[in-house]
């Protein structure tokens, strides 16, 4: 999974788990009581906590994938009614760079799912499967499975992007460097436009409230153009320098948590937003006075975390 990308990744997704080697089987020369090795299981919430990680990341790379699907198709029919040599940069322009960055996104997630699932096989092989409710054993015998198509899915991206969408590119005369640069403006434009049109809302009762005119609608009230949806983007929270588990909320609601002494990735939409980074052991609540941080989160954001160990 991280030995093919799409292009030189913007933001490389560091392992998520550090797996154990594994150890040489020297066996037991003398008579011991059946207790001997007690002790020694496997924490199943452990286990079920990187069984919900591995589904969580397969969740987020089909949806990485489908929003790739969209950009590339987008891209190729746009170069494909224009002349030879005459690149429409400004249209294909954000569809190009949205296509490397779900790309790039996906390879993200496949890295922490490569992990994810060595672990879960690690695990299974042990015998700890046989522990879980049958949920969770359902969940473990479909790894494999998922894992290879990520990997199928993986290749055929690379191939649409490099060799379809490429060819389309040098046909007609555009250069990807230009493209990814304006790309980016226009995505940037665009998440930047739209976190200062937000309506604001006052407190209290709505009686007699103007309401705001509808998304694309002119100040008639007639229909005009189409609102453009949202961003999807990828941020990292690093929790390599805290020896217990992190918990991320995003405006107010749990997103998920990052494991001990670990990096992680998260998607969100483009825009201004207030994260929370709480303990999974502290007293206090996302909104304590304190805890809210406001940022605003594009594609490659991250924040570290810094801890002290007893």
């Amino acid at each position: 999974m991280t030995s093919m990308v799409l292009a030189p990744p913007a933001a490389p997704a560091d392992a998520v788990l550090a797996v154990p080697p594994q150890i040489a089987d020297q066996g037991l020369q003398m008579p011991v009581p059946p207790s001997f090795l007690s002790g020694f299981q496997v924490d199943i919430e452990f286990f079920k906590r990187h069984i919900d990680r591995f589904t969580a990341l397969d969740k987020a790379m089909d949806a990485a994938r489908s929003s790739f699907a969209r950009n590339v198709q987008g891209a190729v029919a746009v170069l494909g009614r224009r002349k030879r040599g005459d690149c429409p940069v400004d249209r294909v322009a954000r569809r190009y760079y949205e296509a490397r960055r779900d790309g790039e996104t996906y390879r993200a997630l496949g890295a922490e799912l490569e992990s994810e699932q060595a672990l879960i096989r690690q695990l299974d092989a042990l015998g700890e499967t046989a522990a879980l409710t049958p949920d969770y054993r359902w969940k473990v015998n479909q790894v494999a499975g998922h894992y290879q198509k990520a990997l199928v899915d993986l290749k055929e991206m690379r191939l649409s992007f490099v060799v379809e969408l490429g060819g389309e590119l040098q046909h007609g005369g555009c250069a990807a460097a230009e493209l990814l640069t304006r790309g980016a403006e226009l995505v940037a434009k665009q998440a930047t436009s739209a976190a200062e049109e937000a309506p604001e809302v006052e407190a209290g009762g709505d009686e007699g409230a103007e309401k705001p005119a509808r998304s694309g609608d002119n100040e008639a009230g007639e229909p005009g153009p189409p609102a453009v949806p949202a961003t999807t983007i990828t941020f990292y929270v690093d929790n390599r320098a805290c020896p217990g588990a992190q918990q991320v909320y995003l405006d107010g609601q749990l997103l998920g948590e990052v494991a001990a002494s670990s990096r992680a990735a998260f998607q969100a939409l483009a825009g201004r937003h207030s994260l929370c980074l709480m303990a999974r052991s502290s007293p206090q609540r996302c909104g304590d006075p304190g805890t809210v941080r406001a940022a605003f989160l594009h594609d490659g954001w991250s924040v570290g975390l810094h801890c002290g160990r007893n």
